[in-house]
């Protein structure tokens, strides 16, 4: 995340990567020339960091990112006004947040913080609670022109994108009709990379990649509807645009993405409305179905130990007879991990018999965890 990522490839096919840590992106197109999967390009290579929060809303509806539900902390796939004002109150949440970023960042040392500036260093840090945001909005003129929440919510943007860039907070906004009434001039005019795919117009072309691109020579009007889907002008930290073509994920391996991300990151696990929910159901002797892995406690072994003589439960003494028990369940009778041979050793050890376990078994070490197979 704190390096380029890639993002595609320029005309002679040499990889172009993009940088998100600082940057705040807006892409632009007509309808099926590649938008959604642009950012879903930004969105996969940014949930393969484990550092990373991210806060995904799809206003269309179609659930193209809903692959990427599994790994996100807000998710919302819809157009209708309840999709809208969830985000909005996601706006209204990050300007909250690089407020209270801002103050944090101001009390730290600057050993650690010279530049007041999220790092990796200070990501890692997870006490410090200023890992990378990621908040990407697709369709946003469904959001900008909503007659309800749209002023605010473009004030809110306009917010975040001028002082949450150091902060650790970046969006990713994608529209359809980059016109003034659907893209405030303050969203347009302060993003740092911009990519611009087939547009009708100057005028569009203009909103996306800057003032005088289209007299400059850089002409999103020129590429060709379909034939050229996913090809754009793509204008970053370079002042010249340059023609890139995405890389595209289809279905199959957006899923094979998100679920490598889910069980490298196991993001859930520091959301702190999982955490709450977690614990109450840990109390409740329940296992929380949103937790991303079950696991199977180990209970003390009250049977001798193998081979015979050595301190029952010692590490040093081999593998000693144990029980276990589901989290999810009252005892171990009712958990259907509970296999046959883990209930014969069991059983040995309450009669007092020292029971061998046979070579290439499987059973846990004393003081491991194992998954619940459930």
């Amino acid at each position: 995340m704190f390096d380029p990522l890639p993002f595609g490839t320029d005309p002679r096919g040499r990889r172009t990567d993009g940088a998100l840590i600082e940057h705040n992106w807006l892409l632009g197109s007509m309808p099926g020339q590649g938008k959604t999967s642009a950012v879903r390009v930004l969105v996969a290579a940014a949930a393969l960091d484990p550092s990373v929060e991210m806060w995904l809303h799809e206003l269309k509806g179609t659930g193209d990112l809903d692959p990427f539900e599994q790994v996100s902390h807000r998710f919302i796939s819809g157009i209708d006004d309840e999709s809208i004002a969830y985000a909005a109150e996601s706006l209204k949440m990050l300007r909250a947040e690089v407020m209270r970023r801002a103050a944090r960042l101001k009390k730290l040392d600057r050993a650690l913080c010279p530049d007041k500036k999220v790092t990796r260093e200070i990501a890692n840090k997870r006490s410090l609670h200023l890992w990378p945001l990621l908040a990407a909005f697709d369709e946003l003129q469904n959001l900008f022109a909503h007659p309800k929440y749209g002023k605010q919510a473009g004030e809110d943007a306009v917010f975040v994108i001028k002082i949450g860039r150091a902060l650790g907070v970046f969006l990713i906004l994608a529209t359809q009709r980059p016109d003034k009434e659907s893209l405030p001039t303050g969203v347009s005019g302060n993003v740092s990379t911009r990519f611009c795919l087939k547009v009708a117009g100057q005028v569009e072309n203009d909103m996306i990649l800057g003032t005088s691109a289209y007299k400059n020579g850089a002409r999103a009007t020129t590429f060709r509807p379909k034939v050229d889907a996913g090809l754009g002008y793509l204008k970053g930290e370079e002042n010249a645009p340059r023609v890139v073509r995405t890389y595209y994920l289809n279905g199959a391996d957006t899923e094979r993405v998100a679920k490598r991300a889910r069980a490298s990151a196991r993001r859930p696990a520091r959301c702190p409305v999982w955490r709450s929910a977690a614990m109450s159901a840990r109390s409740a002797g329940t296992c929380s179905p949103t937790r991303p892995r079950r696991s199977v406690t180990r209970l003390p072994c009250t049977g001798p130990s193998w081979p015979p003589g050595s301190p029952s439960g010692s590490p040093s003494g081999g593998r000693t007879p144990h029980r276990t028990r589901c989290r999810r369940n009252a005892g171990p009778g009712a958990c259907p991990a509970w296999s046959s041979r883990q209930a014969a050793s069991g059983a040995a050890a309450a009669a007092g018999r020292p029971s061998r376990p046979r070579a290439g078994s499987r059973d846990p070490l004393p003081g491991q965890l194992w998954r619940c197979r459930s």
